[in-house]
């Protein structure tokens, strides 16, 4: 059997809670009908009774056997009485009974002699009728009166009633059937459209996007979210399919270099010193190799979350540390390496996570800058209501290099990009460092921005760690 598509199960949940909910109401409506026309019924036997017990008190014990205009339902109908001793015997009685036996039992006869009025049904001439039992007396004697009329008149009333509530109830299931299946389709058809999309996205067509909701109500409102989403993704993918790109040619270029260097000294034999500096470049270039691979596997840990052992570590030891261990490259570039004013901060990060991020922007400050130029490493308090102590860690990395353009103070941060001045190839960078850096901090709740730039005065790199006084 075929699965239930969910247009036709919603149609069919539809119409099927309809159904119960207008089969209570058809149930509920024929029952108070009855109820309220016995009701009825109930408070006219009892004026007939009353009516019939007074002319008895004053005329004497007869019936009167005229046709009476009664409620019944029918304009005329005759009424029917009996007058019982209190033990159940049938005194006097209509003639329309003849000598029926009781019309209620001898208990019942005690019952309404005693005091009590009493309501019941019966079968008279093969009819079924409604009689009211009241107490009489007469003589100093008890009886029960029972007076009562067909109830034909009612009993079509309601046989008609149920036959309009069954037709009411089909014409409205029929009714709400159509509906339902009419406002499930127009319900569903975003979402088909939806379908369609995304069965065209799965097919490569990354480009395809929901139409603009006319209405933000909740259909609007998703539409709206899944543009967004793939345009987000779209972004991912585009940003994957550049870094996979970039991946390549960062591989190849020294793969390339290596595989020329080796085949050209493959070419005739050299002397010891040539050999020497061939293995020399070989080995440079692996170097180069290990360290991209070391980046981009980095990088990949980074971005995906995993999360770092972190502990509280004083991040003026952090930095004054890095300052050390690079001293010697600033020096190679000719350039000054200084701290100034270090706080008295404590971070909770992984210490050895938190070195690589500051050693890769004072690279970067050292690397891009020029032959005497300095890179001054600064670490400041800064109040911040967001953070757990309401106070911040900047540090702040400023050099006297070639600076970075305005349109460019994300760029620097995207993986393997460089400026056309100040990420030059021979530089020897792999174009990860700082977004290494961003994700590291990431990580540890901080930031991470060009702060500020001048193309050819320096630039001044901004990283923030929410921190603890120590």
């Amino acid at each position: 059997m075929p699965p239930v598509s969910f247009r036709t199960a919603l149609t069919l949940r539809w119409t099927l809670t309809f159904g119960a909910i207008l089969a209570l109401a058809s149930a509920a409506t024929y029952v108070g009908t009855r109820t309220f026309l016995l009701a009825d019924l109930d408070a006219q036997l009892q004026t007939l009774a009353l009516t019939e017990r007074a002319s008895m008190s004053d005329a004497g014990l007869h019936i009167h056997d005229d046709v009476q205009d009664t409620p019944s339902g029918t304009g005329t109908s005759t009424k029917f009485v009996q007058l019982l001793h209190q033990s159940g015997q049938v005194l006097l009685a209509s003639r329309v009974l003849g000598q029926r036996p009781p019309l209620v039992s001898p208990a019942d006869s005690r019952v309404a002699a005693g005091g009590q009025t009493l309501y019941r049904e019966a079968l008279v001439n093969q009819h079924p009728g409604r009689l009211i039992v009241i107490p009489m007396h007469k003589d100093g004697v008890a009886y029960a009166l029972a007076v009562g009329v067909p109830l034909d008149g009612v009993s079509h009333t309601l046989r008609r009633l149920a036959w309009l509530l069954t037709a009411v109830a089909g014409v409205g299931l029929l009714a709400t059937g159509l509906l339902g299946a009419t406002l499930a389709t127009r319900a569903l058809r975003p979402i088909a459209h939806i379908t369609e999309r995304a069965a065209a996205i799965a097919r490569g067509q990354f480009d395809a996007r929901l139409a603009a909701p006319v209405v933000m109500d909740e259909m609007g409102q998703m539409t709206a979210l899944l543009n967004d989403m793939l345009d987000r993704l779209q972004a991912a993918l585009d940003a994957n399919r550049r870094f996979a790109a970039d991946a390549a040619h960062e591989l190849r270029s020294p793969l390339t270099a290596m595989l020329g260097e080796i085949d050209v000294t493959l070419r005739r034999p050299r002397t010891e010193a040539q050999y020497r500096e061939s293995l020399t470049f070989v080995r440079d270039q692996t170097e180069q190799l290990g360290l991209l691979f070391e980046n981009l596997l980095l990088l990949v840990r980074a971005q995906e979350g995993e999360p770092p052992t972190t502990h509280h570590i004083p991040l003026g030891e952090v930095l004054a540390e890095e300052v050390a261990r690079l001293s010697t490259l600033a020096a190679v570039q000719g350039v000054t390496l200084t701290v100034g004013s270090l706080s008295a901060l404590t971070v909770r990060a992984d210490r050895p996570l938190l070195a690589r991020a500051f050693a890769n922007v004072l690279r970067n400050a050292i690397r891009y800058n020029r032959a005497g130029g300095t890179v001054t490493v600064s670490l400041e308090t800064v109040s911040d209501p967001g953070t757990q102590d309401g106070v911040c860690a900047e540090v702040l990395v400023a050099d006297t290099g070639c600076g970075i353009p305005d349109v460019d103070h994300e760029r620097v941060f995207e993986r393997f990009y460089r400026t056309d001045t100040a990420r030059s190839r021979h530089t020897g960078g792999t174009g990860l460092g700082l977004p290494i850096a961003r994700e590291v901090l990431r990580l540890f709740g901080g930031t991470i921005r060009v702060r500020h730039s001048r193309p050819g005065h320096g630039t001044t790199v901004e990283l923030r760690l929410p921190a603890q006084r120590a």
